[in-house]
């Protein structure tokens, strides 16, 4: 059993292995990407702008997909994404069609 002398016990801290969590490279936000020219919106991108899965699907199906050899994420050119969104938007200056 340990006697207690009134004092408190100082935990020393060793340092770990050497295993540090490496610093992430600063990504642009996607509402940030939108306003670059050239740049290339991923899945999860198009999620961060607030699209739903199924919203994210249909622009995928509805756009050219750039797909890089040897990097598993598709993706789809921001100049593309806007025109649809553009093209797809419904003012007062037509109807929108019902299917």
């Amino acid at each position: 059993m340990a006697r207690n002398d009134g004092q408190q016990l100082q935990l020393q801290m060793t340092p770990s292995s050497g295993t540090r969590a490496k610093p992430r490279a600063a990504r642009a936000p996607a509402s940030q990407l939108l306003e670059t020219p050239g740049a290339l919106l991923t899945r999860t991108q198009l999620r961060r702008l607030g699209l739903e899965r199924r919203a994210v699907d249909a622009i995928f199906r509805a756009l050219p997909v750039v797909a890089l050899p040897g990097y598993s994420r598709p993706m789809v050119r921001v100049e593309d994404y806007v025109e649809l969104v553009q093209r797809n938007t419904y003012r007062d200056d037509r109807v929108r069609p019902v299917r």
